[in-house]
């Protein structure tokens, strides 16, 4: 009788364990890790040229797309994960790979697959007249005022078209 008692007691024992493993697992979700040279490959798949106005914009994109991506209306854990992701978003270049960590950190499950999903979502644009990747693709793509990053000050800002939506007068 007490050998069968031990042998319950072991057996709660290591399926507790088991248990509380898997939970701090799913809680310790690590992030993808982008290459360094995501944004221009992803550029170059997309046709546009790669200098560093065009990546810092993709980079900056990138990182928009994947905060949208997990996304939730009816949480407020979202604002709260929004908010630690700009408070980084100063480095345009670096952006994606920071936002990642802080979704994987946030315990989203979705994390591992929007490094294939946002591209694949951006590339889809290309040539379309509409989104990101829509436009012309010897045209600079477009930066956030507020976001142009320190070590683009020499590089020109996108040009503007002269009527709202001809983007032939922006060429």
């Amino acid at each position: 009788m007490e050998i069968v008692a031990v042998v319950v007691v072991a057996v709660l024992a290591i399926g507790l364990t088991v248990l509380l493993r898997g939970g701090a697992e799913a809680a310790g979700i690590a992030a993808p890790r982008l290459s360094p040279d995501f944004a221009a490959t992803l550029l170059g798949r997309a046709g546009f040229p790669v200098d560093a106005h065009n990546v810092a914009a993709l980079s900056d994109r990138l990182g928009v797309a994947f905060l949208a991506a997990v996304r939730d209306p009816a949480g407020d854990s979202w604002a709260a994960l929004a908010a630690r992701c700009e408070a980084t978003r100063h480095d345009a270049v670096r952006w994606p790979q920071r936002v990642l960590e802080e979704i994987a950190a946030a315990g989203h499950q979705a994390v591992s697959s929007l490094p294939q999903r946002c591209p694949d979502a951006l590339l889809a644009t290309v040539g379309t007249g509409h989104g990101f990747f829509g436009g012309s693709l010897f045209a600079p793509l477009p930066l956030p005022g507020a976001a142009r990053p320190a070590q683009l000050a020499a590089v020109p800002a996108p040009r503007v078209a002269a009527a709202a939506g001809d983007l032939r007068a922006a060429v």
